[in-house]
């Protein structure tokens, strides 16, 4: 994965300046400024695996990007569900052990004990979680089959097989955060953008990600389409 890359790509785009500003606009519009971060990332995505030169897409396609935001976001609940879950379970568990345990004074040990137990079990799932998100992300960027992404056998394979590359791409996505955090400086403001231009750097990223595990055949393009080059 070429990281420098994903950091300088975008401008190679002679209307990249337009293209930021409008995306950092959009950002500020509730739910739908969601859905249209998450799905222009995605379609970069699939424009970086399609081995497209300048692979930011244009907002005119605007019904495809929040389709592809709405898509990712409905993925990353689904495998979410199961930290949720463990989340209810170890806060009903500890103020269970606390009730149970409440002495004279008020304090209850077991509580805080299981507490401190558990919740590095669900830190850790949580990572676990998160991963396997991202591996179906990109099964369904790669097919463009909303289906694939919850074939969970060939999701957890895929990320088993293949562990280095997302970790990689957990490190790019904190770089970018850091950069995004510069935009405070700019009397807050500037963060709108910068922030919509670290959701690039992982969309890049991703793509690149993308290409790596999926052959050419296998990622869903129109006719014309060019092997994406190796990373």
């Amino acid at each position: 994965m070429d990281i420098g890359r994903a950091f300088s790509f975008v401008t190679k785009d002679e209307s990249w300046v337009t293209k930021v500003l409008l995306g950092g606009l959009i950002t500020l519009i509730p739910i739908l400024g969601t859905l249209a971060t998450y799905g222009y990332s995605y379609k970069l995505a699939r424009n970086v695996a399609r081995g497209q030169e300048r692979p930011l897409p244009d907002w005119n396609e605007f019904g495809d990007i929040l389709t592809r935001g709405l898509m990712g976001i409905v993925i990353q609940i689904v495998y979410t569900l199961p930290v949720i879950l463990l989340y209810f379970i170890v806060i009903f568990a500890t103020a269970g052990a606390a009730a149970a345990t409440m002495d004279a004074e008020g304090e209850g040990g077991a509580g805080a004990l299981i507490g401190l137990c558990l919740f590095p079990l669900l830190f850790l799932a949580a990572i676990a979680c998160g991963l396997a998100a991202l591996a179906a992300i990109a099964r369904y960027l790669a097919t463009d089959e909303f289906g694939e992404a919850f074939k969970f056998g060939e999701v957890f394979a895929s990320l088993r097989n293949n562990i280095g590359p997302f970790v990689m791409l957990i490190v790019t996505a904190i770089a970018a955060g850091i950069v995004a955090s510069l935009g405070i400086f700019a009397c807050g403001i500037g963060v709108l953008f910068t922030a919509f231009y670290a959701q690039l750097v992982i969309g890049h990223a991703l793509g690149q990600l993308i290409a790596q595990l999926y052959p050419a055949r296998d990622i869903q393009a129109p006719l014309g389409y060019t092997p994406p080059p190796s990373y």
